[in-house]
């Protein structure tokens, strides 16, 4: 169980980095709101994964931001929505 929980922590992680690195450019244009990377990438991509929880997402959709250059997660209670 806990090798799959390990797995399914992974591959979200990975999903989320690829899918915040698309969007980057799009994210840039609209500014430094850290609405503008951190929630979609929340709502309309991590949060997608059936295994998912938010403090995962949290995390994979925080670092995804941050590698590229947008703002994260604005403070650490932060789910938007979830």
């Amino acid at each position: 169980m806990a090798v799959s929980r390990a797995a399914a922590t992974v591959a979200v992680v990975l999903i989320a980095a690829l899918l915040v690195a698309a969007s980057t450019e799009r994210a840039k244009a609209a500014g430094d709101d850290p609405q503008v990377c951190y929630c979609p990438c929340m709502q309309d991509q991590c949060m997608t994964i059936g295994a998912a929880t938010k403090e995962e997402c949290a995390r994979a959709c925080d670092a995804g931001c941050r590698e590229g250059g947008l703002p994260g997660q604005p403070n650490r209670f932060e789910f938007c929505g979830f």
